[in-house]
């Protein structure tokens, strides 16, 4: 009898073990954030291209002791910054600052690399520039007495502030530029700078929370879900918007609205949309294919996301 009744027990625990594993799947899938459907990686992102041009007449040039051997004497170090257009550097205004110890003697100048710097800054951070145009040894720019010109390289200065939606950026490119270098205020610069930026990118991944917002909606089976759009990538979001959420199944219809403007997500941040829908009679569930537009912080690689949402409809009229 204990024989017996030994693999009978084996196969009841069995039986409930299938059971219950089978059900922590289900609540795991239920409950884990959605991420987005065939997405590139962050780092597959193309990197943003940099075109900046800027000039100003009120330039500031004081006078220092130079390299300390080799043909250039005298440095001529040039402050000054001025205001760019929205386009230019983002979509934002921003500015464009210079910081350039220009070493300078006979008709030849420098910028030794890790001393001359332009910023670019706008309302989400900083990216600052190092300029490299020769050294004290074998100078590259040009110098008439009056003027320093000539053609050089940058790099991105590397930036871990949190709060700068720039951090983490990397990239270079060449600039070309011409100052007035005599000693003085009012001083006309120029610099143009192009290149390409690589930045941390945004990446998102959405959850729900249905409800039926009173006993009126739960009648006329009008439930609305609100959809948590969160930025898991490194990079922070920006042009934030859920584009749609349309039910795969045929018996719900969306009403709306959509589109929706969510704005800047920051990474590891979240916004919330609510979408409302015309639900089945009974109890259901259905899948909402949602589609959330976003860009990084220079307004670049805008593109769209699809996460598959499941929605559960609530039985009740109560949360």
């Amino acid at each position: 009898m204990r024989g017996t009744t030994a693999p009978r027990v084996r196969s009841a625990v069995r039986r409930a073990a299938v059971v219950l594993i089978g059900l922590q799947v289900w609540l795991a899938s239920a409950a884990a954030p959605a991420g987005a459907v065939g997405r590139e990686a962050a780092a597959g992102r193309a990197p943003d291209p940099v075109s900046v041009s800027a000039s100003s007449a009120a330039g500031a040039v004081t006078s220092a002791p130079g390299c300390p051997s080799g043909p250039l004497g005298a440095t001529r170090h040039l402050t000054g910054g001025t205001a760019l257009s929205p386009g230019v550097f983002s979509s934002l205004a921003s500015q464009l600052s210079v910081d350039l110890p220009f070493r300078v003697g006979g008709t030849q100048a420098a910028l030794p690399g890790g001393e001359a710097q332009v910023a670019l800054t706008n309302a989400r951070g900083t990216l600052a520039l190092a300029l490299t145009a020769g050294d004290c040894t074998t100078p590259t720019l040009s110098y008439d007495g009056t003027s320093a010109s000539g053609s050089g390289t940058w790099t991105v200065v590397p930036d871990a502030a949190p709060t700068n939606a720039y951090r983490g950026a990397t990239g270079g490119g060449t600039f070309t530029v011409t100052s007035d270098v005599t000693p003085g205020t009012g001083k006309l610069w120029t610099v143009n700078l192009t290149g390409n930026v690589t930045l941390l990118q945004p990446q998102v991944a959405v959850t729900q929370r249905a409800f039926w917002g009173g006993i009126g909606n739960y009648f006329a089976r009008t439930l609305s879900v609100e959809y948590r759009i969160r930025n898991t990538g490194t990079g922070d979001a920006f042009g934030v918007k859920l584009v749609d959420a349309l039910p795969t199944d045929s018996r719900i219809t969306r009403i709306g609205p959509v589109p929706q403007t969510v704005g800047a997500i920051p990474a590891g941040g979240s916004a919330r949309a609510v979408v409302r829908y015309r639900v089945c009679a009974i109890s259901c569930r259905f899948t909402a294919t949602t589609q959330t537009f976003l860009t990084d912080a220079l307004d670049a690689n805008g593109h769209t996301e699809t996460v598959p949402v499941v929605v559960a409809v609530p039985i009740t009229p109560f949360p």
